[in-house]
């Protein structure tokens, strides 16, 4: 099911999950609010990264002339 998805799309399911498990340890006093925050942070920075990258890639796609 998920061995066609993208690089991109596979780091925002992970994403998805990742957010659940930080939220999960901020709701039972595991981890701090501002902390939750920042880790959410760092990990939507990334998934920016990736989103950037392969939608680069889309434009090269585009450019490129049909045979």
């Amino acid at each position: 099911m998920y061995d066609d998805l993208t690089p991109y799309e596979r780091a925002l399911a992970r994403f998805g999950d990742k957010c659940a498990l930080i939220a999960g340890l901020e709701i039972a006093d595991k981890m701090s609010p501002e902390d939750a925050y920042q880790e959410i942070k760092k990990h939507y920075k990334e998934i920016k990264k990736l989103r950037k990258k392969e939608r680069d890639s889309w434009e090269d796609n585009e450019e490129m002339p049909e045979m």
